[in-house]
C-alpha cells in the first residue's frame, strides 16, 4: 500500500488515496478510537452538547449511531466524495443537520457556526497523525497530508449550515493551517455543561462495553479518555487518569501502531469488514429497546 501510494499524485489523486488508505489501513477498532473522543472533542462548546443530549441517540441507541456514523465516512473516505454515494451522503447529512434546526427553536444557531463545521472535518484528518506523533512514532507522509487536506476541504464545501451552504466560507489552506485550527479551537476556554456530562459518560462507557470484555472495560474508559485528552476530560467531568495508567495506555497504543506497521494491509475493504459486524434492525432492536422523544429519533446524523 505505501508503494502504491507513494506512485500516486496528491493534487489530482487525493480521492484514491484516500481510499486505498481508510479501506485497506485503518482497522474498525482505529475508527471507533477515532470517533468517540473525536466527538467528545467536537462537543466542547456547549451547543454542540445540547444538541447531542436532545437528539439523544449517543446515550439511548449506541450501536445505531455507530453505524451510522460509519455509513458516512466510508461513503465519504472509500467510495468518495466525486461519487454518487459520497454526495448522496452529505446531501442527507445537510437534510438531517436542517430539519434538527427547524425543530428545535430553543437550540438557536447550533448548526449555523462555521468553526463548528471546520473542526470535525479537521479533526478526522489530523487526529491519526496527532496521536501517533504525540506517541513518538512516525506520523502521517508529506503526501498523505496533502491528499486528507484536499479530502477535508471538499467534504467542507459539500456541507450547508441553516444560513446557507459553505462553498464560499473560509477553510485552512493547508495541512499546517488545519493542525493550527485545531489547537486554536481546543484551547478555548469552553464552559462545564450537565448535557456534555452525561453525553460524554454514555459514549465513553459504550465504547468500553463495545470493545473491551467485562475485566478490560476500566481501561477501555481510561483509554477513551487519553485519546480525549486531559483538558477536554475536565470540561466533560469524566475525571482524568493516573500517571500509571496513563503508561499503560500509551504502551497499549504503541503496540498497536507497531504492531499494524509490520502486518500486512487488509486485502477486504473496510466497508466490507464493517458490514460483517454490523446488527442487523431486528438485533438492534433488542439491544437498544428504545423509544426517545428527541426528533432524531432512529435517524442519523449529529444526533
Amino acid at each position: 500500500m505505501d508503494r502504491e501510494l507513494a506512485r500516486m499524485d496528491p493534487e489530482t489523486d487525493w480521492e484514491r488515496m484516500i481510499s486505498l488508505y481508510v479501506g485497506h489501513r485503518v482497522p474498525e477498532f482505529a475508527l471507533a478510537m477515532m470517533v468517540y473522543p473525536g466527538t467528545m472533542l467536537m462537543m466542547q462548546p456547549a451547543s454542540g452538547s445540547a444538541t447531542l443530549a436532545h437528539t439523544a441517540k449517543l446515550e439511548t441507541r449506541p450501536h445505531r449511531r455507530f453505524q451510522d456514523g460509519n455509513d458516512f465516512l466510508m461513503a465519504w473516505m472509500v467510495d468518495g466524495l466525486s461519487s454518487e454515494p459520497g454526495r448522496r451522503a452529505a446531501e442527507r447529512l445537510n437534510r438531517i443537520h436542517l430539519g434538527v434546526a427547524r425543530r428545535t427553536p430553543r437550540l438557536p444557531g447550533n448548526f449555523d457556526d462555521v468553526d463548528d463545521f471546520v473542526y470535525p472535518l479537521v479533526l478526522l484528518a489530523t487526529f491519526g497523525d496527532r496521536l501517533q506523533t504525540s506517541l513518538g512514532l512516525p506520523g502521517t507522509s508529506d503526501h498523505m497530508k496533502t491528499a486528507w487536506h484536499h479530502w477535508a476541504r471538499t467534504l467542507f464545501r459539500l456541507l450547508e449550515r441553516e444560513s446557507g451552504p459553505l462553498a464560499d466560507e473560509a477553510f485552512p489552506v493547508d495541512w499546517s493551517a488545519m493542525t493550527e485550527f485545531a489547537l486554536k479551537f481546543e484551547s478555548r476556554p469552553y464552559e462545564q455543561t450537565d448535557s456534555g456530562h452525561r453525553v460524554a459518560t454514555a459514549m465513553m462507557d459504550f465504547f468500553a462495553r463495545r470493545w473491551f470484555p467485562a475485566p478490560f472495560q476500566a481501561f477501555g474508559r481510561d483509554l477513551t479518555r487519553y485519546l480525549t485528552g486531559e483538558r477536554v476530560c475536565r470540561v466533560h467531568r469524566v475525571g482524568w487518569i493516573s500517571p500509571r495508567r496513563e503508561r499503560a495506555v500509551r504502551v497499549f497504543l504503541k503496540s498497536a501502531f507497531r504492531a499494524q506497521r509490520l502486518l500486512p494491509d487488509y486485502r477486504t475493504p473496510l466497508p466490507e469488514r464493517l458490514r460483517r459486524t454490523r446488527r442487523t434492525p431486528a438485533q438492534l432492536r433488542e439491544l437498544e429497546p428504545y423509544r426517545t422523544s428527541g426528533v432524531e429519533g432512529a435517524r442519523p446524523g449529529r444526533g
